[in-house]
């Protein structure tokens, strides 16, 4: 077996054998799924068969690194410092499929590990080497093993109810993310509702503020590798259509108006019905909620349904550019009255120079023929600048984040760096939210500081952070089946 496909699959593996004291995935699902109890409130399955095309993706990926290895080898010599071998002793132990399921996440969890070693006494003779004591079970075929005999008597036990193969909520939820894949990850909706359910804090009912339909959706994940980066695909079904904290799609439209350049952009819609959602569930969960709300309602003078919410109920963007001295920090968001939102902005502002240090009074200043407030903040060479216009209020620490938006061309949704990012990650033409990352400008950006600032940075360093090129991550929805996926991008 190839020593370097073994030593990509030790971190996984150390991350497993804590957590537990110590057949191969098919299109329809991985194999130990027959063998999991329904009940299960977690089933994670990884890929050690190091012969898939996934494994030969990690590979090419970790090729483009210099010092790829080089983690990996002080994982190895950490099992080495413990008597163990990973080619002799681990890659034999395991079989092409590994699972670890979580009959409970409540209270004391219990796991269970599954997997059809190609050398049971290897296997065993690992798990003898785990600080705690680990038992195993022969279970039709597949090696269970565990911190106890009770966990095991308890994995039987819910097995009699059915198994995760024949759930259609499983199945479901894992058609719905990559395969093939590295790992995929279940959660359990109705088994943890039943747990959160328990909880005495959790008043009747205010689950329903937060999610539609009021119900916990069961929620499935793969991670994925490919040539040109690493890819995260999540899926939930929701009990209703729409409210509490699930935003409904929106094609984003200030790519067209936000400056090019922004190495940082993340874009929503109608904040205002999820903040909304989040206050009323903390009044249920928090007594004292409404009271202490109000108090700070009446200092400020401000409302947060009336006043605040509103300002994010249109799409908004906060997004990062580079800066000469310091990054330029800028948020976008459509409003219906200009006025009231300059208003809202006078008053949290005034109550901000309470917080923070600001030069006394604010400035009246121009840029780019739009009137702007201009708060200094003291010993610092920073300001807050708040303006509205163009049906949009701006709030901004650099002069140029007013100008850059009045200008015509050199729009974000034309920069090359940002449209490819967007079209490598398949981000579709209506989500609920979404956020862009420009590694490979941002990481020249703060190493560039970090050298202005005096630090020596080791060269190594920066070797191994230039194959990193873009992070995507968002969100969609279709009817009740909320997706989210992220890509990570490597050159």
């Amino acid at each position: 077996m190839n020593s370097v496909r073994l030593r990509i699959f030790i971190a996984l593996l150390l991350s497993v054998l804590p957590i537990v004291g110590c057949g191969s995935s098919s299109a329809s699902g991985p194999a130990g799924a027959s063998v999991a109890p329904a009940s299960s409130e977690l089933f994670l399955t990884v890929d050690t068969s190091f012969e898939s095309d996934q494994w030969q993706a990690v590979l090419r990926l970790l090729s483009k690194f210099p010092d790829g290895d080089k983690g990996l080898d002080f994982l190895l010599k950490g099992l080495s410092d413990q008597g163990i071998d990973f080619e002799r002793d681990v890659g034999p132990a395991l079989g092409p499929e590994t699972d670890l399921v979580g009959l409970d996440l409540s209270g004391e969890p219990q796991f269970v590990g599954l997997t059809k070693p190609e050398d049971a006494q290897k296997l065993k003779d690992l798990l003898a080497k785990s600080d705690e004591p680990v038992v195993t079970r022969e279970i039709e075929g597949w090696t269970a093993f565990a911190d106890s005999e009770a966990t095991l008597d308890r994995f039987q036990e819910d097995r009699t109810e059915g198994s995760l193969a024949d759930s259609d909520d499983f199945n479901d939820a894992f058609r719905e993310v990559g395969d093939p894949a590295l790992a995929r990850l279940y959660l359990n909706g109705a088994a943890l509702q039943e747990s959160l359910q328990r909880e005495e804090s959790l008043p009747p009912g205010a689950l329903a503020t937060l999610l539609p339909g009021g119900k916990v959706p069961s929620i499935a994940l793969s991670v994925e590798a490919d040539e040109n980066g690493v890819r995260l695909q999540g899926a939930a079904r929701l009990a209703g259509d729409d409210g509490g904290l699930v935003a409904e799609p929106f094609k984003a439209e200030l790519p067209n108006s936000v400056p090019a350049g922004a190495v940082v952009y993340i874009g929503f819609n109608d904040l205002e019905g999820q903040l909304s959602a989040l206050k009323e569930f903390l009044a249920q969960v928090r007594p004292d909620f409404d009271r202490d709300l109000a108090r700070v309602e009446a200092e400020l003078g401000l409302s947060l349904e009336g006043d605040v919410f509103p300002l994010f109920s249109g799409e908004s963007a906060l997004y990062i550019r580079p800066g000469l001295l310091i990054p330029e920090v800028t948020l976008v968001t459509q409003v219906d009255d200009e006025n009231m939102a300059l208003g809202t902005m006078e008053k949290l502002i005034s109550e901000l120079r309470t917080r923070v240090s600001l030069v006394e009074p604010p400035e009246q200043v121009e840029i780019a023929g739009v009137p702007v407030v201009e708060s200094r903040v003291k010993g610092a060479p920073v300001s807050i600048y708040y303006a509205a216009f163009d049906g949009h209020l701006v709030v901004t620490t650099s002069r140029d984040g007013i100008a850059a938006l009045r200008e015509d061309d050199n729009r974000l949704a034309d920069d090359p760096d940002f449209r490819d990012a967007l079209e490598a990650a398949d981000v579709p033409d209506e989500t609920t939210g979404f956020a862009y990352v420009n590694l490979k400008d941002a990481v020249a950006n703060l190493l560039g500081f970090a050298q202005m600032g005096g630090a020596t940075l080791p060269s190594e360093l920066q070797a191994n952070l230039e194959p990193l090129r873009h992070l995507v991550f968002y969100g969609s929805k279709d009817g009740s089946t909320l997706k989210f996926a992220g890509f990570l991008a490597v050159d």
